[in-house]
């Protein structure tokens, strides 16, 4: 470190925040905020200077100085940028750009940008210990057919990319199931990549949750030179589950495998070497959801509570200490790795602020503790509030009648719900929910509080949309068809996606059963699929990240669903346009 230079600050964010906040190394001062001007993604830091990503559809990347705060440098990049890393020499910045489903190499020096598209919604990146290759965490499965297939495997990959020529070189299929990976690490020796996620029991009814009979939550291991996948362990007890695990981390040295659990709010702590050795020469099992599985940890891991709400990331620092940020509850965890008998402290950044009717239900719909068990929340199955990509059996209409999980985005907006139309509103949704899927009670207070963090969703606006130029945001009284919801800054139409809206208005006649400003009539309609059920009409808001499509999901693609899946015309009259129109009209529903 070089003359006048200051300790690296450990950096930690927060949602709903336009700042970020520095720990002093030693950890002997609070956490003290840095103003930015949007709202960071992530973050990654070296040599005094520190790298943060924005939160936007034009997203930015930061450069900032940490003692003064100045911005010094910035470089647009794409659409949600996040989960920022550093090559070995500081040249480089690699940068998950989620809803352009790609990942960028950032030269710092000249600001040229390359992209290698991956699998579908990147949120997190590891990096090898000499730098090259990047391992990447993409949060949904591809979509693929799952009626045309008698086993159908859905199911997330994480992707391998070489640095040098910024080439994909893999995409590492995880178990059937597998969804929302939301962190990954490399083992400090570079031989094993750790990844968490959920491996949803899709492909059987929901008829209870015992032994996680819904939705495991998993650790997968992969051999970082062959790209082989050494197992997928459950983190959860026999009888207690460890829903939602999001960060992942190795502790100095590699002799413990740190993991967050965003619905059970505590920290694993896994005797790696001991793990490692209980899965030597052990394949990979074919059937995850045996009940002998759940017992893998058993001995090895230590689950510690932590004193704070929805923890995420988790950063190792002064060797022993992990710090994890508690992302619903604006605080911080310390936890001692090296004496296990000492509870947590939490560290709160500033004064505790009240949380809003909607602040509280964001916890609550986060929060397995709610769940029979703690098997599950209800971020489960729709990450983010939206969908998991997977078709689910739900008994609401009885047996064999698997579909398309649904967007909860507009749910409060656009009764009645369910594909079926079953629960008259939102807060019947959740209630039934809660008692049918978490096998639980909801009380009024919980689910009236989801019910408005539901309502206070705002969309993300469509990867389609030109972000050079931003439309002045809508108010309540001044709703139009491209923005529904009030305060969101959004790009234009392109040329494409203008002559799209015309059709979509006009001839095309899309506009009778999805109206602004819902994109929905509410109605149940037969869709012309042949089984002459009706279902209801879903709001196209966001379409462009909730495929597959229709309700059974036999739509891959929106040029699918308004095409081969529409030969009765039931759904626009599509026949007709040319191929030109085709592409217009398909621009116009990618900016939604």
């Amino acid at each position: 470190m070089g003359s006048g230079a200051v300790p690296e600050p450990v950096p930690l964010v927060w949602n709903g925040e336009s700042r970020l906040w520095l720990m002093n190394p030693e950890l002997e001062t609070p956490p003290r905020p840095l103003p930015l001007p949007a709202k960071p993604s992530g973050v990654t830091y070296r040599d005094n200077t520190v790298y943060v990503t924005t939160e936007e559809p034009a997203g930015r990347v930061l450069v900032v100085d940490p003692r003064s705060g100045a911005v010094r440098r910035v470089y647009p990049v794409g659409h949600t940028p996040m989960a920022p890393v550093l090559s070995p020499d500081g040249r480089d910045l690699y940068l998950a750009l989620r809803f352009d489903n790609a990942v960028a190499s950032l030269e710092l020096e000249t600001g040229v940008l390359r992209r290698a598209e991956v699998v579908r919604q990147p949120v997190a990146l590891a990096l090898s210990p000499e730098g090259g290759r990047l391992f990447v965490a993409n949060l949904l499965p591809e979509v693929r057919p799952a009626l045309d297939d008698e086993n159908p495997t859905i199911a997330a990959e994480v992707s391998v990319i070489d640095t040098a020529t910024w080439r994909v070189l893999r995409n590492i299929e995880l178990p059937n199931g597998s969804h929302s990976l939301r962190g990954i690490a490399v083992s400090p020796d570079g031989a094993q990549v750790a990844v968490v996620h959920i491996l949803a029991n899709y492909t059987r009814p929901t008829w209870t949750l015992e032994g996680g009979m819904m939705n495991r939550n998993v650790v997968s291991l992969i051999d970082a030179r062959t790209w082989e996948r050494i197992a997928t362990v459950p983190l959860d007890d026999p009888d207690l589950g460890a829903a939602n695990p999001w960060g992942v981390a190795f502790s100095e040295g590699g002799a413990q495998l740190l993991v967050t659990h965003a619905g059970t709010h505590e920290l694993s702590i896994i005797d790696y070497p001991a793990l490692l050795a209980r899965l030597r020469g052990r394949s990979p099992p074919d059937r995850l959801f045996d009940t002998a599985e759940l017992e893998l940890m058993q001995g090895i891991r230590r689950r510690v509570e932590l004193p704070v709400k929805g923890p995420r990331s988790v950063v190792v620092a002064r060797g022993s200490i992990a710090l994890v940020t508690g992302q619903l509850s604006h605080d911080l965890a310390r936890v001692d790795l090296s004496q296990p008998g000492e509870p947590p402290e939490r560290l709160a950044p500033g004064d505790a602020a009240d949380l809003s009717l909607a602040q509280r239900g964001e916890i609550y719909f986060h929060d397995a503790s709610l769940c029979f068990q703690q098997w599950q929340s209800c971020s489960t199955c729709h990450p983010d509030g939206r969908d998991d990509a997977l078709y689910w059996d739900l008994l609401n209409d009885g047996v064999g009648n698997t579909k398309d999980t649904k967007s909860l985005l507009m749910a409060t907006r656009t009764p009645p719900v369910m594909w079926r139309g079953v629960r008259p509103n939102a807060g019947a949704a959740i209630r039934a929910g809660i008692h049918h899927i978490q096998f639980a009670e909801p009380t009024d207070e919980v689910a009236t509080a989801i019910e408005a963090f539901l309502d206070a969703l705002p969309e993300v606006p469509g990867p389609a949309l030109d972000f050079h130029e931003l439309e002045v945001p809508k108010t309540d009284e001044a709703s139009c068809a491209k923005c529904h919801f009030p305060g969101v800054p959004r790009g234009v139409l392109s040329g494409a996606a203008r002559r799209g809206k015309t059709l979509f208005e006009g001839r095309a006649g899309c506009v009778r059963c999805h109206p602004h400003p819902n994109f929905t009539n509410g109605r149940q309609v037969n869709p012309g699929l042949g089984s002459g059920v009706k279902y209801d009409v879903p709001s196209l808001v966001e379409v462009w990240r909730t495929a597959p499509y229709l309700h059974s999901g036999e739509a891959l693609t929106l040029r699918e669903a308004i095409t081969d899946h529409n030969l009765l015309q039931r759904r626009g009259q599509t026949g007709d346009l040319t191929e030109a129109e085709l592409s217009d009209l398909l621009a116009y529903l990618r900016s939604l």
